[in-house]
């Protein structure tokens, strides 16, 4: 069953939030983590959950399909958004670190749909 997501009508995009539970408890290498803290510390990186988002054709409500957390990146004006698919942030910064992040998610959700049954309703309701 390819679900609604076979409509070419269903948007795509991407739900940026901050990740409060990555600063919880760091694993990994010292340096890195030490790196890390130094600029969440100043501000030039955060640390993001990325929620795949789609959007009902048919009510317009939106919906989350898949979640990727620990996104460790500069840090984004776009916190607290959706990115959708046709945005141009997407095509005006094509090596940046968080936009191949959201154009992958993207296309995992297009190339793979999750079927409606297993759409969740967005937490937070975000917009």
């Amino acid at each position: 069953m390819l679900g609604v997501l076979a409509d070419p009508t269903v948007r795509i995009g991407v739900y940026i939030d901050d990740d409060h539970d990555y600063y919880l408890s760091p694993v990994g290498d010292l340096d890195v983590i030490t790196e890390e803290r130094d600029r969440f510390a100043d501000g030039t990186w955060a640390a993001y959950v990325l929620t795949i988002v789609v959007e009902c054709p048919h009510c317009d409500r939106r919906y989350s399909t898949d979640v990727l957390g620990g996104v460790v990146v500069e840090t984004s004006a776009w916190a607290g958004s959706i990115v959708w698919s046709d945005d141009p942030f997407l095509r005006e910064n094509p090596a940046d670190y968080l936009t191949m992040q959201i154009r992958e998610l993207i296309a995992q959700e297009r190339d793979a749909p999750t079927p409606v049954s297993a759409w969740l309703p967005l937490p937070g309701d975000a917009s």
